[in-house]
């Protein structure tokens, strides 16, 4: 475990129109803008996957969940990798309540561990949040039977959007949609199993949704995952219209939304 990266994403400098992004490993993001508020998506910070179905962890756990403290928090499915069934109802009890936003199927077991109404939102497609710091859209995302009502998410705060493709297969019109959003940075699951993108896919929808920078993740946290960041980097390059932009576990990234990205990056 990182014992710095706690104290990094606390320090972290974020100026207006600037968004900190911090990669914590396989789908999850950690977001904090110029006011210091937080938004976390899909964070996986136990081993509660070897225990539900004998995926061995390989990456290293970057957070304790009582450590993670945050203002929104957003699930896009029920998968243990996604909503973390173990960190979930430590980070309910901390002392910095979140709100929990994610589908109807996360609604129900958010519900079942104890967590208030209050603190819940319905995040079905075409379901939206917003307040002063954040606005939250639920869009499609096509992860088959495996997980009906999961959604990708849209996500404008400190000036910045960013799209969060979630599990999904590729689907042109799934993209499109995102495209609408005219996202600054796009963060998609490469790695090819389980009915998700691939690299190659993974860098077309970075080219069709328009974002200036593609992120490539959920790859490589399992032995029983795949995933190749290299092509992905390696097909956007070539294409020229959407630059890559690979993150190391735990890195942390300064967007900005009107200028280039700022490779600003603050070391644990």
């Amino acid at each position: 475990m990182d014992k710095n990266l706690h104290q990094t994403l606390r320090r972290v400098s974020v100026a207006p129109d600037e968004l900190a992004v911090c990669w914590l490993g396989q789908a999850g993001f950690l977001l904090k803008d110029s006011e210091g508020n937080r938004l976390v998506i899909d964070p996986y910070l136990t081993n509660c996957g070897e225990r539900i179905r004998g995926f061995k962890r390989l990456s290293p756990i970057l957070l304790a969940p009582e450590e993670l403290e945050v203002d929104y928090y957003v699930v896009t499915h029920l998968h243990f990798d996604h909503f973390d069934y173990e960190a979930i109802p430590q980070i309910a009890r901390g002392v910095k309540a979140p709100l929990f936003l994610g589908p109807s199927s996360c609604q129900e077991q958010l519900s079942s561990m104890g967590i208030a109404p209050e603190r819940r939102r319905r995040l079905d497609r075409g379901d939206s949040y917003q307040d002063h710091a954040v606005h939250i859209q639920a869009i499609t995302a096509d992860h088959g039977d495996m997980a009906p009502d999961a959604i990708g998410v849209l996500v404008e705060m400190g000036g910045c959007r960013a799209y969060f493709s979630g599990d999904t297969a590729f689907r042109e019109e799934i993209i499109r949609e995102a495209a609408e959003y005219k996202p600054d940075i796009a963060m998609l699951s490469i790695n090819g199993r389980f009915g998700n993108m691939n690299a190659a896919e993974g860098a077309e929808a970075a080219r069709l949704c328009g974002a200036r920078y593609g992120v490539p993740c959920h790859f490589w946290t399992f032995a029983e995952h795949g995933g190749d960041p290299g092509e992905f980097c390696r097909l956007l390059e070539n294409n020229g219209s959407c630059a890559p932009l690979c993150f190391r576990q735990g890195e942390i990234q300064i967007i900005n939304g009107k200028q280039e990205l700022q490779y600003r990056k603050e070391s644990a």
